[in-house]
């Protein structure tokens, strides 16, 4: 019932005795592990998911749908958004639809934009690839890899909001569908 990773967080932390969970003491790596883990696990839900046509929906990825422009598959694409060419091994039928419909519902902390500002004033703003104590890095919007220690930042903002949109009202039912039939086919190259 959580709406957000902080209240799952919490609930998992003070855990519930109505629910006969105990509390856990995890340090926040291994709660950010545990709420990836939670918010994608939809296997549940793969019965009621109908998929469609992968020739079509490949069309549509690389054209109507524009996400090439963002997301890459093989060798085709840009690096700005999470490269999906095993997504179809990595994520449930009911997962990547709704990544398709509500983009933010299914990100993965990793993914979170991020708004960083240095010491000097100069601002970077794009996808965490990779973070640890001491450093971050990420990849801007024009494909640039920016490596960045902490220490010299004055601001770091990590968006919950996916940038990118939603295709309920851009594609019809049986696009989604076809869009859904091509990501379940990648599974790797």
């Amino acid at each position: 019932n959580a709406v957000t990773d902080t209240h799952l967080a919490r609930f998992i932390r003070a855990g519930s005795q109505a629910a006969g969970m105990p509390p856990f003491a995890l340090d926040n790596g291994e709660m950010a592990g545990i709420t990836a883990y939670l918010r994608n696990m939809n296997t549940f839900d793969t019965a009621s998911v109908k998929a469609g046509d992968a020739a079509r929906g490949r069309a549509i990825f690389e054209g109507k749908g524009g996400c090439a422009a963002c997301h890459r598959v093989g060798r085709v694409g840009s690096r700005v958004a999470p490269n999906l060419s095993d997504i179809g091994s990595q994520r449930s039928p009911g997962s990547l639809q709704r990544s398709l419909l509500d983009p933010s519902s299914q990100m993965m902390p990793i993914n979170r934009p991020v708004r960083l500002v240095k010491k000097d004033g100069t601002i970077v703003s794009g996808r965490r690839l990779n973070e640890d104590t001491y450093s971050i890095q990420v990849i801007d919007d024009k494909e640039r890899l920016h490596s960045l220690l902490k220490a010299d930042l004055k601001e770091f903002t990590i968006s919950k909001t996916s940038p990118m949109p939603s295709y309920k009202d851009t594609l019809n039912s049986g696009e989604i569908a076809d869009v859904l039939g091509y990501l379940q086919s990648l599974k790797g190259q």
